[in-house]
């Protein structure tokens, strides 16, 4: 009886941490500039046409143009919920399954030290962790990558064996080689742990001591490491690209047409936009390298390579990319876990004041470290389909020309006509899919140049002009301020996300005489 209250008070607490870690994660999708309906909609053609987008399938300006979709099952997923459960359930859903990835780093840093110690470095973590909220396939990576590091160190530790490791992970990585292009994290976090074995196996045979040590030998999962280490990279040649798609992810970091804000080091970042998460991310820079120090001078070194590896080199992931800075997080809280534990010691009831002080302050709105802000929610941004509701009400034709962050939200809207030239994106939020020489000699030279742009209206024959109106480019707002001289292009449509041109020709004069908009209430600074 006592042990079944144990459990039940525990999985009550699991329930509760998963509930309040998910906070962090809940915020309110601005749809209009979101990947989501691109995904969404890639799982919608899987299943009406039975087929892997992988070409630029949306646009009508590169359409045959190859790309590899590392994350068409997500899609899948997405569209699964969406049409049944609705934005709401997979906004639900997607939190929660957020929350259980930092339990899960939590149940693993609790190992090597204690709840109190683990539950505070998730608490000072956190901000990393959730600095991607947006709903995103990297979002089952996270969690692929907790439940990874949670099984291996339950098998490091006897406590899960072999053929079970096995039997999980292999389903697991088929999977996850299908969701998402960080499917090569599962194989790396495994071939640490084969690492950290090995190099425990040819110290004690360097010294001498495998003879003394025969339980080691005899213990040592080294051998059944590198086999779980060889069938993963065997199952991920299980995807639409094959041997291509397992070597994607050292592709997808090279240099694209236009400049992603995600692949950008911090550095840059920091002179461009500075915010506290930076600050955040260097001041935890100076911890790891002062544990590193410490851990060195006390020769433990060997006992730290794996989480030291871990750490560093989502570290270095972090700073060359910032969407690197939630993995450095999450993998932040195992390594300091372990090393304050080990270096100094924490009265139980002296960790409930600085745990219980965070826990408020984060209930606290719009701060920092709140998981509370102007965003929080789970569900649309209000009125986030309104212009294309807008669109779609007044049989607007296209050709469109749009601008790069509103393509996934275009597509997910017109993708029921498609097969009409006239209703597919320009351009869209996946620079792979379109060539360097499109990115840069057409979608941007012509936002920069009068010239270029009228030459690109004749060659594309654009009726209509639909563009998110914050896009943060050097080019984008100087492009809407000539468009709004230009008396050839009127303004139909304005909301918080979007705005609307028509092309002043007959086709057009029912609806620009029903809407058309004064250029007066347009200011330079407020497109």
């Amino acid at each position: 009886m006592e042990i079944s209250r144990t459990r039940v008070f525990r999985t009550i607490i699991a329930v509760i941490l998963i509930y309040y870690f998910s906070l962090f994660f809940t915020q309110k999708v601005t749809f209009v500039t979101a990947d989501l309906g691109r995904h969404i909609t890639n799982g919608k053609v899987f299943f009406e046409q039975r087929k892997v987008v992988s070409t630029n399938y949306y646009s009508y300006t590169e359409p045959d143009f190859p790309a590899v979709n590392h994350h068409w099952l997500s899609g899948v997923v997405f569209y699964l919920l969406q049409s049944t459960l609705g934005f709401n359930g997979l906004f639900i859903l997607y939190f929660l399954m957020m929350g259980t990835t930092v339990f899960l780093f939590l149940k693993t840093a609790e190992r090597s030290s204690n709840f109190g110690v683990a539950l505070l470095m998730v608490l000072i973590s956190l901000p990393l962790i959730s600095d991607r909220k947006e709903i995103r396939p990297e979002g089952f990576s996270y969690l692929f990558m907790g439940i990874y590091y949670y099984l291996l160190t339950l098998f490091q530790h006897k406590e899960l064996n072999f053929k079970k490791l096995l039997l999980i992970l292999i389903p697991l990585q088929l999977l996850w080689v299908n969701m998402h292009i960080f499917f090569i994290m599962g194989i790396f976090i495994t071939g640490m742990f084969a690492f950290q074995e090995l190099y425990s196996y040819v110290l004690l045979k360097k010294e001498g001591m495998l003879k003394k040590n025969s339980e080691f030998k005899k213990k040592s999962h080294a051998q059944k490491y590198m086999i779980v280490l060889i069938t993963l990279i065997f199952v991920s040649l299980l995807n639409p690209y094959g041997f291509w798609g397992l070597l994607e992810p050292f592709n997808i970091l090279k240099e694209y047409g236009y400049m992603i804000i995600e692949n950008q080091p911090v550095i840059f970042m920091q002179q461009r936009a500075p915010k506290p998460l930076y600050f955040h991310l260097e001041l935890f820079t100076l911890v790891v390298f002062t544990a590193f120090i410490q851990i060195v001078a006390a020769k433990k070194l060997k006992l730290y390579l794996m989480p030291l590896g871990f750490v560093l080199a989502y570290l270095i992931l972090a700073f060359k990319a910032i969407r690197g800075i939630p993995m450095f997080g999450l993998f932040l809280i195992p390594f300091l876990a372990k090393y304050l534990n080990d270096f100094y010691t924490f009265e139980k009831n002296k960790l409930l004041i600085p745990i219980t002080v965070i826990i408020v302050l984060t209930l606290i709105p719009g701060h920092y470290i709140s998981a509370i802000n102007k965003q929080f929610g789970y569900t649309l941004a209000k009125r986030a389909n309104s212009s294309a509701e807008f669109f779609k009400q007044n049989n607007i034709k296209g050709p469109i020309y749009n601008n790069y962050d509103i393509g996934g939200y275009l597509i997910y809207h017109l993708y029921d006509n498609r097969n009409s030239y006239n209703t597919r994106v320009f351009v869209d939020n996946r620079p792979e899919a379109y060539s360097v020489g499109f990115l840069q000699n057409t979608y941007l030279k012509i936002q920069s140049s009068n010239e270029l742009w009228k030459q690109a209206e004749s060659e594309y024959k654009f009726n209509v002009i639909f563009f998110y109106r914050h896009d943060a480019t050097t080019w984008a707002q100087p492009f809407l301020i000539e468009r709004l001289k230009d008396e050839t292009w009127i303004p139909v449509y304005v909301d918080d996300y979007a705005i609307i041109f028509l092309k002043d020709i007959e086709q057009n004069m029912e609806i620009i005489n029903k809407y058309r908009l004064p250029n007066n209430m347009f200011t330079a600074t407020k497109l």
